[in-house]
């Protein structure tokens, strides 16, 4: 069985603005799904079967490349929400720098926890490994992809992933030969 896991495209985010309070970085976090993105043709094999997260920008890319697919919220990013609720205006980088550093440290309040989103990427492989073997393809998020390999690995498959992963890059598991 081989797993492909696809970042979606890069999104165009065309907000100049630097500086948020709590309800504008929120603001952006929800527009930032419906932000245009960079399109462009990129080699994919073939695959049984396609999934991708309910998000928008995830659904518009396997559009974009003429994919079948069916969506499932299980492969949703990890959310990011406003740490601390206030009218200070403080850098985009930092609020979202921050915000995974809490969640990373578990100490997340607003979203999902650290421990809520590992149980969902179990959940995710779970799902995954019920499917008939082959080849599939899931069209999903940056810091979730992470998850999701980790937890392929652990569940015996091997492939390399970015530590960063990359925009409308295709990330390649396949179960260990025994």
């Amino acid at each position: 069985m081989t797993i492909h896991l696809l970042r979606h495209f890069k999104v165009l985010d065309d907000d100049k603005k630097k500086y948020f309070s709590s309800k504008e970085i929120d603001a952006w976090v929800e527009a930032y799904d419906e932000a245009p993105l960079d399109y462009h043709d990129i080699d994919l094999p073939e695959v049984e079967y396609v999934y991708t997260s309910a998000l928008l920008r995830a659904k518009r890319s396997a559009d974009f490349l003429a994919l079948s697919y069916e969506s499932k919220a299980l492969f949703n990013e990890v959310e990011t929400k406003a740490f601390l609720a206030t009218s200070w205006r403080f850098p985009k980088l930092l609020w979202l720098v921050v915000g995974r550093s809490l969640w990373m440290l578990d100490l997340v309040t607003k979203s999902e926890s650290k421990t809520e989103a590992h149980r969902r990427a179990k959940e995710a492989v779970n799902f995954i490994l019920t499917q008939p073997k082959g080849s599939i393809m899931i069209v999903t998020h940056g810091f979730f992809m992470l998850l999701l390999a980790k937890e392929l690995k652990l569940r015996g498959f091997e492939g390399k992933m970015d530590r960063h992963p990359q925009n409308a890059k295709l990330y390649s598991f396949s179960e260990k030969e025994r």
